[in-house]
């Protein structure tokens, strides 16, 4: 265990033990979940009482990037867009990657006052909540200088963070079953002689038959996101409060 995670753990020991909801949105848009994730944000600015939740999901193929490159990328957008995929510009962290179906895709919408985390520490924890997730399948993966999560040389989660008045918003991506003939098209994340990976691909270098799928991967990450940032983790739907309920309705809405 890193020095870092031993001391993260140890600034949890004064948060009361809570309840963390999470809900899973199957696929989605990405202008759909960012103006869901718009709108979380700003319910938890208004409302101090409101629950910390963690959205999980699959987006249609749709290429993002980060605010360094805000009106920069008129070529490569009307390129990609030839491919059948959404292209969107973001105020997150990071350079242009790839989000489509077979690729689980965490939004935590969490108070950093309540774990009294860092932007930097935070990013550490999403990055051990992903190393412990690829352990569960027997996956050796780890942190390097570029931020996101590797295997070996190559790349198994992309992480992409926002935090607006200690409000966090985007999140990670973990390639599951994904098609990466679609990161093919990009520089991923800016990194040169870089290649991408996946659990399901990871598999296949082992000669495994197995495919990963992200429906059978979110208890597995549910369980390690409870682990690291010492919360448990239940479903949306099975918590009955009235700050849940809000939430529930919030989303109901957003899917019409």
């Amino acid at each position: 265990m890193s020095s870092f995670f031993s001391t993260f753990r140890n600034t949890l020991t004064d948060i009361p033990t809570s309840i963390l909801p999470y809900v899973y949105l199957s696929q989605i848009s990405y202008e759909k979940a960012l103006n869901l994730q718009k709108f979380l944000v700003r319910h938890r600015f208004e409302n101090k009482n409101s629950s910390d939740l963690l959205l999980l999901l699959q987006h249609p193929p749709t290429y993002t990037t980060g605010r360094r490159n805000i009106g920069k990328t008129m070529d490569e957008e009307a390129h990609l867009r030839k491919l059948g995929a959404q292209y969107f510009e973001t105020l997150r962290g990071g350079q242009t990657t790839f989000h489509g179906p077979g690729q689980l895709v965490g939004y935590p919408i969490l108070n950093l006052k309540n774990f009294k985390l860092s932007v930097r520490c935070y990013v550490a924890a999403i990055e051990h909540v992903i190393i412990n997730t690829c352990a569960a399948y027997g996956i050796v993966a780890s942190t390097t200088k570029d931020t996101g999560v590797w295997v070996g040389n190559d790349k198994i989660c992309a992480i992409g963070i926002q935090v607006q008045r200690f409000i966090t918003s985007h999140g990670f991506a973990l390639n599951c079953n994904t098609d990466l003939s679609w990161f093919d098209h990009i520089i991923p994340c800016g990194l040169e002689d870089k290649k991408m990976t996946s659990l399901t691909n990871e598999y296949i270098k082992e000669e495994k038959k197995a495919i990963i799928t992200v429906e059978q991967v979110i208890p597995t990450l549910c369980q390690h996101f409870g682990y690291v940032f010492g919360r448990s983790l239940k479903p949306l739907k099975d918590i009955n409060n009235e700050s849940n309920r809000v939430l529930t309705q919030i989303i109901d809405e957003f899917l019409i």
